[in-house]
């Protein structure tokens, strides 16, 4: 399978209907993010209903990133082949289709099914409508920023809006998720202006016969593919290290997608679902500041990384002195970290991949990102329980921090490599 070119009506298209178009994906792109956050200042609310504790919150949200995973390595090409619009309209539908599972669920078996839902709609959409801005978008740091900003500003406005909504309506874990179907309907309406960005001719790749002539015609099937890599040994480095780099962002995440609520609550006495959303948003709301404000100068590794230690040096220290302001500024640091780390590592990764296998590339990206969700937090669940939270917490700090060292190490043997070839 290859995509050798893009449609060639797109350069042509008036300024106006591209901006509309790259609108309308950016929204169907935030709304479909905000969907994997909408479920967090929740969880609380959920385990007191269905009876349990925070190993079972954390294989809840496990599920969820088995769903990404697992749509990454089967499908994650997918749009290279059919089209970015089938996998949109796909990724949406799956999001509807689990916020009703959402509003209706009455036991842990409907909450873990709608999250494997949730999670696969995730993993459609991330790469295929990173992949269909960057095709809309003329300049690749303002493509990046775009997409940066619709993925983490989605799980930004997912969880502040479903904490304000917790607090104020009644029956919560069903009237957040009815409201938010609406928001999903508006999103079917703005996909229907969004054009085909892909070259659907191109999942065609023909067996060529003795005589010439075109043999069978192969097609995309689905399969669990090996993750995609680009060509060089020094182009594999850098795209490795900041891999690396943003699965351990992916640590801190997973940690206020999974058990910051439980800890807000239990150990820092915060109770009002609205300041648990804004708490827990504030990680993403960082996040997203820092990659649509920072210049480009300072979205580098070693940056990021050092934001990384700091912010989870202080949420440790907000943690063992149970103080929730303290919590705060290091929330703030830590999503400044997570911002630069992710909007790093897409510039690395768009810089990297050919029109053939843009999807596929972004897809091994977003790989690193959600497979570093995983041990992390799965650390952290068991912990919790064996050892409290504050040991536990300190285990995650330390393996998110080890782990970011790693990557930037990486980084520096591949950017030494580069200079000493050209010496």
């Amino acid at each position: 399978m290859t995509l050798a070119r893009y449609p060639a009506d797109l350069t042509a298209r008036p300024h106006a209907h591209r901006v509309l178009a790259v609108g309308a994906i950016a929204f169907v792109y935030t709304v479909v993010m905000a969907g994997g956050t909408l479920t967090i200042p929740l969880y609380v609310l959920w385990a007191s209903q269905f009876g349990f504790g925070s190993l079972t919150t954390v294989v809840v949200f496990i599920a969820y990133v088995v769903g990404v995973v697992g749509t990454l390595l089967v499908a994650g090409s997918l749009s290279d082949a059919v089209g970015r619009r089938p996998v949109l309209a796909l990724s949406l539908a799956l999001t509807a289709l689990s916020t009703v599972g959402f509003a209706l669920a009455d036991g842990l078996t409907v909450l873990l099914i709608s999250r494997v839902l949730s999670g696969v709609a995730t993993g459609l959409i991330t790469a295929t409508a990173t992949s269909a801005i960057a095709e809309l978008v003329r300049g690749r740091r303002t493509a990046a920023v775009l997409s940066t900003a619709a993925n983490v500003g989605g799980l930004s406005l997912g969880v502040v809006a479903a904490g304000v909504l917790a607090q104020c309506v009644t029956a919560p874990t069903h009237t957040v998720f009815w409201c938010y179907l609406a928001t999903c309907a508006v999103a079917g309406v703005s996909w229907l202006v969004i054009p085909e960005t892909a070259d659907k001719t191109a999942d065609r790749t023909a067996d060529r016969t003795a005589d010439g002539t075109a043999g069978r015609t192969v097609r995309w099937q689905p399969r669990i593919r090996r993750p995609v890599l680009p060509d060089g040994a020094s182009r594999v480095r850098s795209f490795v290290a900041s891999g690396v780099l943003v699965a351990a962002s992916s640590g801190v995440n997973g940690f206020f997608s999974s058990l910051a609520p439980a800890f807000l609550r239990d150990d820092l006495g915060v109770s009002n679902f609205a300041v648990i959303g804004v708490g827990v948003g504030t990680l993403f709301i960082s996040a997203l500041l820092a990659q649509t404000v920072t210049p480009a100068a300072l979205v580098r590794r070693d940056i990021g990384t050092a934001l990384l230690a700091v912010g989870m040096i202080v949420i440790e220290a907000a943690l063992w002195t149970h103080s929730a302001p303290l919590f705060i500024v290091g929330t703030v640091f830590a999503g400044a970290a997570v911002g630069t780390l992710f909007r790093h590592g897409l510039s690395v990764t768009d810089a990297l991949c050919d029109p053939g296998n843009r999807a596929e590339l972004t897809a091994t990206y977003f790989l690193f990102l959600y497979s570093g969700l995983v041990v992390p937090v799965l650390v952290l669940g068991l912990a919790d329980q064996a050892v409290g939270t504050r040991a536990s917490s300190t285990m995650l700090a330390a393996l998110v921090v080890s782990t970011a060292l790693v990557g930037l190490a990486l980084g520096r043997r591949t950017e030494s490599h580069r200079i000493n070839q050209r010496t």
